[in-house]
């Protein structure tokens, strides 16, 4: 992992807050969030970085202030250049980097407060786990501004939840708070409104306890599972990933903290 990434994008703020672990600031809070050029082009120049040197424990992504992201930019055109899609370019842009984000060999995290709608919601479903404030709301209301679910969320959310409940939630364009999120499997864990991030940082901290490699492949089999891979080809990656990690020195490392761990306990 390189010592210092930098995406050359003031709107989309990267720092390493702990060893490792990568935390992305959505960093427009005057506009609660939404998504422009500019972030999404810098969000791609430091997936560049991470894709390209040796991975980082995990990715962290939040939204500065109260808001994760309210979506894309309404307020500013989407068009750009002469394609012909070149009308909804920013879209394209978007969908380039959520496709990336999830096929990252590390964990990535949402740390949500206040809540995720449109493509900042898809950007947060593309996430391995998504850590949200009770308070949090989340709303693909596409169908309401006369527009078609983007960002993946129409595949996002009828992968999660089955055609039905995803048709309720995407035509009728409501609202979900944490409560209903988290019953439907859309957020990993529900945290104290303003300890999100900090819940995220954590988690991400105690990955594997320090097994970066075990924590790698056992994120590259959920990828190809998600993926629809078959049974047959899942444990056929098993098998590779496993053969990788009984040549490593995490497995000893681990099998000594366990018994440390064992012979502590028989003390007490």
């Amino acid at each position: 992992m390189p010592t210092q990434l930098d995406c050359g994008v003031d709107r989309l703020l990267v720092d390493t807050p702990r060893d490792g672990i990568v935390l992305v600031t959505l960093n427009r809070p005057e506009a609660r969030n939404a998504v422009s050029f500019e972030m999404w082009q810098g969000f791609s120049a430091l997936l560049d970085q991470l894709e390209r040197d040796t991975p980082a424990r995990a990715l962290v992504l939040t939204g500065a202030g109260p808001l994760f992201s309210t979506g894309g930019d309404m307020k500013i055109p989407p068009a750009r250049g002469e394609g012909a899609l070149s009308p909804a370019a920013r879209l394209e842009w978007g969908q380039r980097t959520i496709a990336r984000l999830r096929r990252l060999p590390i964990p990535v995290i949402a740390a949500v407060e206040g809540g995720a709608w449109g493509i900042g919601w898809s950007l947060a479903l593309a996430c391995d786990l998504v850590f949200a404030a009770d308070d949090a709301r989340f709303g693909a209301p596409f169908v309401r501004f006369g527009l078609a679910p983007d960002g993946g969320s129409c595949w996002l959310l009828a992968r999660q939840l089955g055609r039905h409940r995803a048709a309720e939630l995407l035509l009728s364009g409501r609202d979900i708070d944490a409560t209903e999120a988290l019953s439907l499997g859309l957020v990993s864990r529900v945290c104290a409104a303003g300890n999100v991030l900090d819940a995220a940082l954590d988690f991400a901290d105690r990955l594997g306890d320090g097994n970066r490699h075990a924590v790698e492949l056992t994120r590259r089999l959920l990828h190809a599972a998600d993926d629809g891979g078959s049974l047959e080809a899942s444990h056929a990656l098993e098998l590779a990933y496993c053969s990788i990690l009984q040549k490593g020195d995490e497995l000893e490392r681990a099998r000594a903290a366990f018994a440390a761990r064992s012979a502590a306990k028989r003390k007490t």
